[in-house]
């Protein structure tokens, strides 16, 4: 037998309750939300499951310095685009992911996961890095410059293994 609950309510003076019958809650199962799945970006999607190949997968792109990076996560340094640059799609989460960065220029990179988390390589370098897990959904990466309103050629690697930034091609010059 389902039992009815009472909830009191106080509104200013008066003591009001409202009847509640469990019965008539629905509960409805919790979906995982994917709050970047519909995001744009610069340069396109990037679909990534467990046991890509070629490792790393590469891109390449131009970094702007439109907006503070602190603007995504107080640590971040630099500057990046208005819009993430890629959307990093995994369809299987990975326990360890490398996204590696190179330029000829310094900079830096910001990623941004499904449930809201961001990590930031630690300086500003030409050959940036970031080791993370990744979970399934859509991610959001930017690659900063040092300087508002500078640019910068770049190529943006993503590995399972362990690969130094160094043995990814330089972009071309700009």
């Amino acid at each position: 037998m389902a039992s009815i609950v009472v909830v009191s309510v106080l509104t200013g003076c008066t003591n009001d309750s409202v009847i509640i019958d469990p019965r008539a809650v629905v509960s409805q199962p919790a979906e995982a939300i994917d709050p970047y799945a519909d995001s744009p970006s610069r340069f396109g999607r990037v679909p990534l499951h467990a046991g890509f190949s070629p490792d790393p997968q590469l891109v390449a792109g131009i970094a702007t310095g439109e907006v503070q990076a602190a603007t995504i996560h107080r640590r971040c340094r630099g500057w990046v685009a208005e819009m993430p640059d890629y959307l990093l799609e995994a369809d299987t989460a990975f326990l360890q992911i490398y996204l590696l960065g190179r330029s000829r220029s310094s900079i830096s990179l910001v990623l941004r996961k499904p449930d809201g988390s961001v990590s930031c390589s630690r300086n500003k370098t030409m050959e940036p890095m970031i080791r993370s897990d990744l979970p399934i959904g859509a991610s959001q990466i930017w690659v900063g410059v040092e300087e508002e309103g500078t640019t910068a050629s770049y190529q943006l690697g993503f590995s399972e293994v362990k690969w130094k930034p160094s043995s990814i091609p330089l972009p071309e010059p700009d």
